[in-house]
């Protein structure tokens, strides 16, 4: 028989329960059910039962569905082990079936669907009607069984009827309406043999069975003892109660009745309608129901809630209660500006309640969430860093497995690849994860260097020629995958001059020595590749899809001993895939993206092993899953995103035909909310995305919690000014670092050090932040006595620069550009820069720049096309031009000078290269830079000291602003001197010399102007404005002076000490 318990509180239900099972079955060796609406519930279930019992063993937990077809099985003959009407397996049969002619006469609205004969479309539209069949057979068994008597059962039910009697016939088994109604016929005539069932069965906290369902078990009950464990959140008979809004709803609909009908109490009015209509099912089988209900015994405002709950009290029957104290916070609502500060002030909250309250563990704390998959990279960036917060243990449970699981997503990018443009970006991305290079007999440390070869190749996207032609482009294999691995292997081969092409093509040395290895596995990885498209391009059967898919995961997968189980994870739904079409009898053949799509769906199902598995838990919120903690949060409470609500499809019978017990993703959510607000013991917590953090708007919350705002408004007063809703409100500041968090008596608080530093930071005085060096460095060794020369041109392209590495050890590094896919369009700076040069060399050589077209375009920098040429041929022909004005000067013979200089105790050493009769000649496109112009006075100034007789102390510069002379110095040991100081000076402290912004103050000087003009120069260099970029949004310039203010005197003198001489010798025609 049924036996129902009532309870408000899961925890007097798990009694009862454990009650129940003491009770000892008359066989020891059968096996105990436990029936519960969602594995969580199970998980929980047995950790309890194992308290209560000691033991919880030989227990299985199934889901109301499969304990219902397993009940089938051991009543009725011939009942297959699957059920062969699952929506999954109709819908391989219904993708088959569309795939066929279909009647003209009442199939129309089907023909429109199928119009674009699209095979993924057509599985997408056999799975909806799928699922409309499976509602069908749960929530409608009288339209089922008109439909296989042929007849109609709704209006424009037609070809849904005749779809359902064609699966019918070509199925040999029964579906489950067939079974209950054969299983009715047999307890009618007596046939039922007791012996085949179990001795007792329990429904654990169930809040909603399809009357079917109820229908079997109330049969079932004539022989077996069936307990039903309900939690039911109010004592009293509440299944009438309706909304206001269903009242004026119903009101305006019939003259009178709405207005009788009772509202009682607000919550559970709007909240508890699927628990309602499942309770009343339950009523009409008239079971015998033992009640324990609890009433929370605290004057918490959560408990007081929890009372009016549990009592149904109604509007007009609240008490005149006492306010509620401002520091009852057993309800809080946090309002905050993103998810990751949701996040953020989470972690800072719990630690609260953690220190506040010693009895209190992280495992009595569960975090939900409407989407966990967006939630989850904050909560492990928050939770999972240890640099400035107090670690809490936790765990994350119910992501997809994609998102959970890099290598999945990596095996989902590779089924992807046959067919696309193989983008140089998303390749070498494929190539970063560790299970994949691994493979190819790579490590991490080889990928710096690999992404060099394929950026100096230029390989951007195409794996040859002929791919490029198959899309209508032009047939080039330029900046294809093929002609730069094949410059690569060529360059190794054949090593030296990169101005010769061998079959069109330039070899590219930039392969060396052991680095033989790294270019093979290179190479194995991009062919193994390319060889996928034979493989995965042609349409298969399940069966083969299972070989093929497990040679892509031999081939490319070498897992260590973590990603083991996620590589069985990815066979295995491989397999799943091909038996579940096997079960549905479809042997017709799958294209690639029908699989992918498929494999896609079984994936981004949510893992969910990890649920309880110690410390904080978070999960998704799931329906079935409001279990009782002590504190229970609620995180991304926002407007939209809960309660959930799924369209449905237009053809769906069900949509505007409502029954009592139909359940919907919106009444589910609704009843979810309402059982956690039952559920938490202490504290409640809720938190949204209240402000725009762009524009900083205000956002509402989730009409649910809306709701719950304006009960507590109604129903409570407080001691506070303003409404209770705003008192337990906190809204948090935008940054985490608010000095807000630090300062008392503003109700807020956090636990971050880091973020403590940086609110004293904001807090300190403004315009005295201090030095990164505040005080001299010792001098160097003695080593640093001796300097190269080209460490002294080092030196001076950046001062700060140089002091922070070579001296202190600190490098700042510049965020790596992304690798470019799109094919060259233009040269940029650099580009143009090189090959400028090279035309010019080669014209002075003799030759005709034209000619190296070719070169160039096997080089892969230029546009494609004649856009490519026109670009080559107007840097020829400046290049030409150029060479003209140099060839005069251009010295038919240059030699090496070695520099030997002493200035006091520093030594320079080093040797001044391409220098000739006339001295010092160089040339580039574009102007002269302020930092090279720098590095060419200190060459020159070498040149006028160490230049044996014969040389003339000249340098010349042909570059945009014309031919830039440097005249012979008179005194130049003197100034070379000066430069070795400063040098010397700025190993030890900043030196204020910044090439752009000093150049721009001694121009005016230079100029006769007065030293406020050249300092207001200066400044427009150093803090940029319309003039241009900024010279102090160098990094390290900010970090040595964070204030930006170092434009002094310092910086006057040693501009003018560097920079007015260079001028002074300077001269532009």
């Amino acid at each position: 028989m049924l036996h129902l318990y009532h309870s408000n509180r899961l925890e007097q239900l798990t009694d009862l329960l454990a009650d129940t099972l003491r009770q000892p079955l008359a066989d020891p060796l059968a096996t105990e059910t436990i029936v519960v609406q969602h594995p969580g519930m199970g998980r929980w279930l047995s950790l309890q039962l194992a308290r209560r019992l000691s033991v919880c063993a030989n227990v299985t937990f199934p889901l109301p569905a499969g304990f219902i077809w397993q009940l089938l099985r051991q009543l009725l003959d011939d009942v297959p082990e699957v059920d062969g009407f699952k929506p999954e397996l109709m819908q391989w049969w219904l993708f088959e079936r569309l795939a066929q002619s279909l009647p003209t006469e009442g199939f129309e609205p089907l023909h429109r669907y199928l119009e674009s004969d699209d095979e993924l479309s057509r599985f997408q539209l056999a799975g909806e009607i799928a699922n409309c069949f499976d509602q069908y057979l749960v929530y409608r068994p009288d339209w089922i069984t008109r439909w296989q008597q042929g007849r109609s059962a709704m209006p424009d039910d037609h070809w849904q009827a005749a779809l359902w009697r064609d699966l019918v016939a070509s199925q040999s088994a029964e579906h489950w309406v067939d079974l209950q109604q054969r299983l009715a016929r047999m307890v009618e005539h007596g046939s039922i043999d007791p012996q085949r069932l179990p001795e007792r069965i329990s429904l654990f906290a169930l809040n909603a069975l399809s009357p079917g369902y109820l229908e079997i078990l109330q049969l079932a009950g004539r022989w077996l003892d069936i307990h039903l464990f309900i939690l039911n959140p109010t004592e009293g008979y509440w299944m009438d109660l309706v909304s206001e809004e269903e009242r004026g709803r119903r009101a305006l609909e019939s003259t009178d009745q709405g207005l009788y009908l009772e509202v009682g109490n607000p919550l559970l009015a709007s909240m508890g309608g699927q628990g309602s209509d499942f309770l009343a099912s339950l009523l009409n089988y008239d079971p015998g129901a033992t009640e324990a209900f609890i009433e929370p015994s605290g004057e918490s405002l959560l408990h007081r809630l929890q009372r009016d709950i549990l009592h149904a009290a109604e509007m007009d029957e609240w008490p005149d209660d006492a306010p509620v104290h401002g520091e009852d916070r057993s309800l809080q609502f946090h309002l905050c500006h993103s998810p990751m500060r949701e996040v953020e002030v989470l972690h800072d909250q719990l630690l609260a309640l953690l220190a506040d309250d010693e009895t209190l563990q992280p495992s009595d704390i569960l975090v939900m969430t409407p989407d966990m998959d967006s939630y989850a990279p904050y909560i492990e960036a928050v939770f999972g860093e240890s640099v400035g917060r107090t670690h809490i243990p936790y765990t994350l449970s119910d992501r997809s497995q994609i998102a959970e699981t890099p290598v999945v997503s990596l095996f989902m990018q590779l089924l992807a690849q046959p067919g696309g443009r193989y983008p140089v970006d998303e390749i070498f991305a494929l190539l970063e994860q560790p299970i994949l290079h691994r493979r190819f007999g790579l490590t991490a440390a080889d990928l710096p260097r690999i992404r060099q070869w394929l950026e100096t190749v230029v390989i951007r996207w195409g794996r040859d020629g002929s791919e490029r032609a198959a899309l209508g482009l032009p047939l080039c294999g330029q900046n294809s995958w093929q002609q730069g691995l094949d410059r690569l292997l060529l360059g190794y081969a054949l090593p030296g001059d990169d101005e010769q092409l061998f079959q069109d093509l330039l070899p590219c040395d930039a392969v060396e020595g052991s680095d033989a290895q790294l270019l093979a596995g290179l190479y194995s990885f991009v062919t193994a590749l390319f060889e996928l498209e034979p493989l995965l391009r042609e349409d298969a059967s399940p069966a083969d899809w299972v070989v093929r898919l497990n040679s892509l995961i031999d081939r490319f997968f070498e897992p260590d001993e973590a990603e083991s189980r996620l590589v069985q994870l990815l066979r295995s739904s491989v397999a799943r895939l091909a038996e579940t079409a096997a079960l549905a009898g479809y042997s017709g053949m799958l294209s690639r993206d029908l699989l992918i799509a498929q494999l896609q769906d079984q994936l981004a199902a949510p893992s969910g092993g990890r649920f309880l598995g110690g410390g904080v838990s978070f999960c998704a919120l799931t329906p079935m899953r409001a279990l009782p903690f002590r504190v229970i949060c609620m995180i991304g409470m926002n407007d939209g995103s809960f309660p959930r609500e799924r369209r449905p499809v237009g053809f769906d019978l069900m949509a505007g035909n409502r029954r009592q017990g139909d359940r919907s993703r919106r009444a589910d959510d609704r009843y979810l909310f309402l059982e956690t607000l039952i559920s938490a013991r202490d504290l409640l917590y809720f938190s949204y995305v209240a402000r725009d953090i762009r524009d900083n708007t205000p956002l509402p919350p989730s009409v649910l919690v809306s709701e719950l705002m304006d009960y507590l408004d109604d129903r409570y007063g407080t001691d506070q000014p303003g409404s209770l809703s705003q008192e337990l409100s906190v809204c948090h500041p935008l940054q985490p670092f608010n000095p807000r968090y630090f300062v008392p008596d503003t109700g807020l608080f956090s636990f971050d050090t880091a973020n403590c530093q940086g609110a004293k930071a904001l807090l300190a005085p403004t315009g005295q932040p201090g030095r990164f060096i505040r005080q001299p460095l010792g001098e160097p060794e003695e080593q640093w006595r001796q300097v190269e020369l080209t460490q002294l041109i080092r030196f001076y392209d950046n001062p700060v620069r140089y002091l922070l590495s070579a001296r202190l050890g600190i490098t700042i590094a510049y965020e790596q550009a992304g690798m470019e896919s799109r094919d060259p369009f233009e040269l940029d700076y650099f580009q143009r820069s090189d090959l400028f040069q090279r035309l010019v060399q080669r014209a002075l050589q003799g030759g005709d720049p034209a000619q190296q077209l070719s070169v160039e375009r096997a080089r892969g920098i230029l546009p494609h096309g004649t856009h490519g040429e026109v670009h080559f041929e107007r840097l020829a022909e400046r290049a030409r031009q150029w060479a003209d004005q140099l060839q005069p000067l251009y010295p038919a013979e240059t030699r090496v000078i070695s520099v030997d200089f002493h200035h006091q105790a520093l030594r320079l050493v080093g040797r001044l290269e391409q220098v000739s009769a006339d001295g010092l000649l160089g040339y580039s496109l574009e102007k002269i830079p302020d930092r090279q112009l720098l590095a060419l006075w200190i060459r020159h100034l070498v040149l006028n000291v160490a230049a044996p007789e014969g040389v003339a102390p000249t340098t010349r510069w042909l570059g945009g602003e014309g031919l830039v002379t440097l005249h012979p110095v008179v005194d130049a040991e003197a100034r070379l001197g000066e430069l070795l100081d400063l040098y010397w000076q700025g190993l030890q402290w900043p030196l204020p010399l910044f090439a752009r912004s000093a150049r721009a103050y001694a121009n005016a000087l230079a100029e006769d102007k007065p030293r406020e003009t050249g300092l207001k120069r200066a400044r427009d260099r150093w803090f940029g404005g319309y003039q241009g970029y900024a010279e102090y949004d160098n990094p390290y310039y900010r970090l040595a002076f964070p204030d930006g203010e170092v434009l002094d005197e310092r910086f006057e003198a040693v501009s003018e000490q560097v920079f007015l001489p260079l001028l002074l010798a300077m001269e532009v025609s």
